[in-house]
């Protein structure tokens, strides 16, 4: 019986095989995709939450210091929260502070006692006439979802 040696002629890859190894890296390169997706935003609702809390806390504590012996508040739109001086809102006012929230969130529901979408600090405690809950979500999973609470005494949670 002889030995018999297979020898490649060329050393190359086939075509088979530069295929299934395409394929492999595509279905990797998808998963990752997807999970990435997930990821950001999942990230995104929390950093947006956690930003309109800040916000709401600088209003309070700007109110509280008596700064500019102005109370300040916070408006509510679907795609933003806006930092105001004064007791009333106006979207003219060039003092606003407005932030944009990221493209894939948005604030779902704003749950204000007598339907306010303001929420204004008082100056000598802080508290607000305007409690309640806003409500933010993910805009490709509405079940995605973060409330932030506003209590009368002025805590947010």
């Amino acid at each position: 019986m002889k030995n018999v040696k297979w020898k490649m002629e060329n050393g190359g890859f086939t075509m088979l095989e530069m295929l299934i190894s395409f394929f492999i890296v595509a279905i990797i390169a998808t998963i990752l995709f997807v999970a990435f997706g997930a990821f950001r935003e999942s990230n995104d609702l929390q950093s947006a939450q956690e930003t309109i809390i800040g916000i709401l806390r600088d209003a309070r504590s700007r109110s509280v210091g008596s700064q500019d012996k102005k109370t300040y508040g916070v408006h509510f739109e679907a795609t933003k929260a806006v930092l105001f001086k004064g007791s009333v809102y106006s979207a003219s006012d060039s003092a606003n502070e407005a932030y944009i929230l990221p493209t894939l969130v948005k604030i779902s529901s704003i749950t204000l006692s007598g339907g306010a979408v303001d929420t204004v600090f008082s100056i000598l405690g802080g508290t607000t006439t305007a409690s309640g809950t806003v409500t933010i979500s993910s805009q490709r999973d509405q079940s995605k979802t973060r409330t932030i609470t506003i209590f009368s005494t002025g805590g947010i949670q």
